[in-house]
Order: C-alpha cells, then structure tokens, then sequence
C-alpha cells in the first residue's frame, strides 16, 4: 500500500484512565467489551494495575487483536501506571520518568508505530502529575513530553495522548498547543478536540459521572465540577512536512454505563501525503 492524496490511512486513538482494579468486578468486563467494541488502533492508558496475580492490561486487550505495553516493561516505576498499545506490533518502546515524580507515577512511554504502506509513526502515552496544585511541575514535564516526542518523532504526525490532569487552558497545555512558552521555548501540536469536538463541552472527569463524584468530593471537596483533562494531540506541519494528520472527528467515550472514574477520548484520523513544499 502506498499512500496518495486520494486515499488515506484512517486511524482509531482512545485515550482512557482505566482506574486500575478499584471498583466492582464487574467494571472490569464493561472495561474490556468498551474497548475492544470502539476497535481503536492506538491506544494510551492510564492507571493500569499489575501485580504477581493479576495483569490488568492483558485482561483489558484479551478481546482485541492489539499488541501492549505496560510501563513495567521498559521502566523501573510504581506498578499502578501507564500503559499503551498498537494494532502493529511496535518496534521499540521507551519510557521516561517525568521529572517532579519521585513515585513512578508520573511517566511516558513512546513507541515506534510501524504502519501499513511503510509508514512509521511516534505514539506517546503519557500521565503527569495529578495534583490541583502542580502546574509548575506539569509544565516541567510537558517540556519533557516535547523532548521526548523530539527525539522519537517519524515522518508521520506524532500522537500523544493521556491523562494530562489540565485543562486546555492549563500552562502545560498551553505551551504544547503553541499558546505559551517554556523556559524559551516552544512547540505546536493540534489539540484534536478543539479541531473536531463532538459539540459537548467534552468533559471526562466529572461528578456527573457517579464512579468519580467520591473522589472528586474528597479531592476537589466541591459537589459539582468537570474539566476536560483527558487529551489527544497531533502532531502538526513544523515537525512534519511530508504528511498531514487530517482530524476527522473527536469524542468522548465509555460513558453509559461509565467504566472508569474517566470517560475516554476517541479520535479519528487520516493520514495523507502533503504535496512538496506544502
């Protein structure tokens, strides 16, 4: 297969913090069929848990055909974390510990995506720090997001996706859609909901989502509250001059019934080649 403007690779992204094995059983079995029936390609996951008698994210990929990596296997980290997966078995994954997290909990993994046609693609799944108070050490690791991405990005747009814990007018999610700078510097990349949201105000950690009201009482301590802090981005023309990552639409998923504390981020894409000099 090669790619030409008049056909396009489509891709499937769902971001989604699985809340590890807390909860009733039966979240688990809403987790796995919520997954394999939205059949994404990429896949950025957060909170997975594994322990010496449970594998949380070879349970949650059981019914799909996608290749995964749990944060475990690359790095020396908390065994609650991030975890990703592809429909194309990746060629290389490495983690980094993001900076600020003396836990292991905050980390982020990138794999080298091999695609159809011969195609390569980087895939970040990320999780920074979640505390309400730590924007200036989220912005520490958005950098660290960046440089990453930097060092591992492919001719094809790069994706990162995760629990971000920020709100688009976050510091830290600022700097990485090109509103702000850090230290000196700066980088774009396409917030994918604000291209092509699916109208609602997109939020995935919310009291209305009665598996998260307990914590966002006891965190939060207010009764009412949402944000959208669950994020998928893309890579844009600076970095990538050759092909074009076209968003085509963007939606939150996995809400009713709800399978986690979060709701899930579903994107779709296609990549096409961009004419030299584009």
């Amino acid at each position: 297969m090669t790619l030409s403007s008049e056909r396009a690779l489509k891709l499937r992204i769902l971001t989604l913090n699985v809340g590890g094995f807390d909860g009733a059983p039966e979240r688990q079995a809403l987790l796995r069929k919520g997954i394999a029936d939205i059949a994404p390609d990429l896949v950025a996951l957060q909170n997975v848990a594994r322990t010496e008698e449970r594998d949380q994210l070879s349970e949650l990929l059981g019914d799909t055909p996608l290749y995964g990596t749990h944060q475990l296997d690359v790095l020396q980290a908390s065994s609650v974390g991030t975890a990703l997966a592809s429909r194309w078995q990746p060629t290389d994954v490495t983690g980094i510990q993001l900076p600020g997290d003396e836990n292991g909990v905050a980390n982020a993994l990138a794999a080298d995506i091999p695609l159809p046609g011969g195609l390569r693609l980087a895939f970040l799944a990320v999780k920074p720090t979640w505390r309400l108070d730590a924007e200036a050490v989220r912005c520490k690791q958005a950098r660290a997001i960046a440089d990453l991405d930097a060092r591992r990005r492919q001719a094809v747009p790069s994706i990162i996706a995760g629990d971000f814990d920020a709100t688009p007018d976050a510091d830290c999610m600022r700097y990485l859609t090109g509103r702000a700078a850090i230290d000196g510097h700066s980088v774009y990349y396409h917030d994918a909901w604000a291209i092509a949201g699916d109208g609602s105000p997109g939020y995935t950690w919310t009291s209305e989502n009665e598996l998260a009201t307990p914590v966002i009482e006891q965190v939060v301590g207010q009764t009412a509250h949402a944000r959208r802090i669950d994020h998928v981005l893309v890579g844009s023309w600076h970095a990538h001059p050759g092909y074009a990552a076209r968003i085509r639409s963007c939606r939150v998923a996995l809400t009713d019934p709800p399978v986690s504390q979060h709701y899930g981020v579903v994107v779709d894409l296609e990549i096409r080649p961009l004419p030299s000099g584009a």
